[in-house]
């Protein structure tokens, strides 16, 4: 099944010149929700509690471990010693030479840890994790999106330069789509978006790859999109936080030219593709109106 690119009058002569496609920041797309699966903190946080709980218990369940924690926090924390009614070393003497204060101070301990694991505390920590976790991604990964529709009035609309663009037909079956590492591997081949009318809430541990990176609302659906994702790291920085990927002249196909294309910019195209002989094979094409409908007929 081909698979097609919109291209705005800037970057369609840029890709038939070099044949670099931009991979883009999920948070530079259009969609707001891009990599922001709707979850259930407060499902997260019972979900990850025994952990969470063994972890605490450990820190905060013998004399010692409590001492160890406020020495960290008061290595750290220049506010704390003004906190304390002693110096640590005279509390700790204090509470261990008194078994009464020591049942005290781990009880105290105990409610501590009962209020650091009571879901409306826990609930705000893991969604600010899970935004640092989101937004470190977001930084690393890029997005190419591709369409199986080179017919749709909206979308030459929004991102082919009000049909004054291109849309660029792909190969989907050439090795360059598939470039997976390893058979589990979530990035680096196409997928299918999936769309979903009513997200249900999940926690961190039902979410997976493809709720991640591959499920969009279904407003956009419209789009029938199919994304490559790749670490930007393996790409070329061609300026300052646009990080291109060169595509293989023989995964593309065509080349279709917008209704509203410009002669001059046709003229370009055409020009740059012919230098290339290794881009002998590719078509051209072209959007007509027809009735209510954009038809794509050939282009001599």
């Amino acid at each position: 099944m081909p698979l097609f690119k919109y291209m705005s009058v800037d970057v369609a002569p840029l890709f038939a010149k070099n044949l670099r496609v931009r991979f883009t920041q999920p948070f530079e797309l259009n969609d707001p929700f891009e990599f922001r699966p709707m979850l259930d903190f407060a499902g997260t946080a019972d979900d990850v509690r025994p952990v969470v709980e063994a972890r605490i218990e450990k820190m905060y369940g013998t004399l010692d471990g409590a001492f160890a924690m406020m020495e960290k926090q008061l290595a750290t924390d220049p506010n704390f010693a003004k906190a304390l009614i002693a110096p640590l070393d005279v509390l700790r003497k204090i509470i261990a030479g008194n078994p009464t204060l020591q049942q005290k101070f781990l009880a105290a301990m105990q409610q501590h840890k009962a209020e650091l694991l009571d879901n409306t505390r826990m609930a705000p920590i893991w969604e600010a994790e899970w935004e640092k976790f989101r937004q470190a991604l977001g930084q690393a990964l890029g997005i190419l999106s591709l369409s199986e529709d080179p017919a749709n009035i909206l979308m030459w609309s929004h991102y082919a330069s009000q049909h004054f663009g291109v849309v660029v037909e792909f190969d989907d079956k050439h090795p360059w789509f598939n470039q997976k590492t390893t058979p589990t591997d979530d990035l680096r081949y196409l997928v299918q978006v999936s769309y979903v009318e009513h997200p249900h809430p999940r926690t961190w541990k039902q979410v997976n790859g493809t709720d991640m990176l591959y499920t969009k609302t279904a407003a956009w659906a419209y789009e029938r999109e199919w994304r490559m994702i790749r670490p930007l790291k393996d790409g070329t920085e061609v300026s300052s936080g646009i990080f291109c990927f060169d595509v293989p002249a023989e995964a593309v196909r065509s080349i279709t030219f917008g209704y509203r294309t410009k002669p001059a910019l046709e003229t370009e195209i055409r020009a740059a593709m012919n230098a290339n002989p290794a881009l002998a094979h590719v078509q051209f094409k072209r959007a007509k109106l027809g009735g209510d409908r954009i038809e794509i007929v050939d282009a001599a």
